[in-house]
């Protein structure tokens, strides 16, 4: 009899146990109350890092920017702010970091996302143009400015969350592509998803377990592309769960990228790098020059090389996505890239290797 008790013990744990699959396969574990406090009290002092009783959601003890303030170590936690300047490409991560615009570091406008709690409006925008390539101009929302608190929908979250959607950090990330299994597409690929009309899409890809804080070239993170029209604008319904599609949300002027002549207005992406020329010289790939892959379909890590003729240029292949200590937030100083300077084979360079 105890042994037919405990049979249906097991049994009956199991079943419950498979109601509940992102409980048994977590994104974050260890100890709640490093993250989480249930009275912002203990001893009489602050749980809050720095000090003070400001509530936050869910009973964390900061926000995001509190929590990803640091000094990136190849820890557990990504620092996204740095308390004083990072070492560029040392001890900063595959999205760079805010240092260099915020108002507590540089506050150059012109090198980062300004956001909410990091950085005033960016003085370069006149206010109510909205994001540079900016397509959807609602007033008051974080299409317009990160640097601001949006009215128009309070649930979605102002500053970083008007990037990162879904900050879902006990997500199932266990697949090797994030985001590309429909069952556990609650963080997608960093928290990287759509809403209203790119509601149920989010950015689908590969990511590197200690975000870019080591890389090389067969260690990094895999972007999925998608071919597309280059003469319209863009997004998640004609983009596919590309972290291009992400980028338009905000900037999708800036995909229309031919006139009627055919020529170049616009450095593309989105495209395919071409299968000819000196653009066949970019085989090995480089961290700081990333592509998009058009398919990751079955692939089970990163892989080194770049394939001209399949490999995509996209969005990320030049920009940061949070900050840089270069201007437009680009990933290498876009000035002393000089044509016939013989300098390295970075940047510009990687791609159009016969103008160094």
């Amino acid at each position: 009899m105890k042994r037919l008790k405990l049979i249906f013990l097991i049994v009956v744990c199991m079943g419950i146990a498979s109601f509940f699959p992102n409980s048994v396969l977590a994104l974050v574990d260890g100890p709640c109350s490093v993250c989480h406090t249930m009275h912002n009290s203990q001893g009489g002092e602050s749980m809050e890092p720095g000090g003070g009783y400001e509530p936050f959601p869910s009973l964390t003890r900061g926000t995001c920017i509190g929590c990803h303030t640091g000094t990136n170590d190849g820890g557990d936690i990504p620092y996204v702010m740095s308390s004083g300047e990072p070492n560029y490409g040392t001890d900063t991560l595959a999205g760079g970091n805010f240092w260099w615009v915020a108002t507590d570091g540089e506050g150059d406008d012109t090198k980062g996302h300004n956001v909410l709690g990091l950085s005033n409006q960016d003085t370069n925008i006149p206010a109510g143009t909205g994001a540079p390539g900016g397509w959807i101009t609602c007033s008051n929302t974080c299409h317009m400015t990160l640097a601001a608190k949006q009215t128009v929908i309070p649930e979605l979250g102002s500053g970083c969350e008007g990037c990162h959607l879904a900050p879902a950090h006990h997500s199932d990330d266990s697949d090797v592509v994030v985001g590309s299994n429909p069952a556990n597409r609650g963080g997608w690929f960093r928290y990287c998803s759509g809403h209203m009309s790119g509601s149920g899409h989010g950015v689908e890809g590969i990511e590197d377990t200690d975000w870019q804080y080591t890389n090389s070239m067969s260690d990094h993170n895999e972007y999925l592309g998608h071919e597309a029209n280059l003469a319209a604008n863009a997004g998640f319904y004609n983009l596919d769960n590309t972290m291009s599609a992400y980028c338009c949300g905000c900037h999708g002027g800036f995909h229309d990228e031919v006139n009627g002549g055919g020529a170049w207005i616009r450095h593309p992406s989105d495209a395919v790098i071409p299968n000819s020329g000196e653009y066949l010289n970019y085989t090995v790939y480089d961290p700081l020059t990333p592509v998009a892959r058009p398919s990751l379909d079955g692939w089970t890590a990163p892989i080194s090389d770049v394939r001209p003729g399949t490999d995509l240029v996209m969005c990320l292949s030049c920009h940061r996505a949070h900050g840089s200590p270069y201007p437009d937030m680009l990933r290498w100083d876009y000035n002393s890239q000089v044509a016939g300077g013989g300098g390295e084979d970075t940047g510009c360079f990687k791609c159009h290797s016969l103008k160094n």
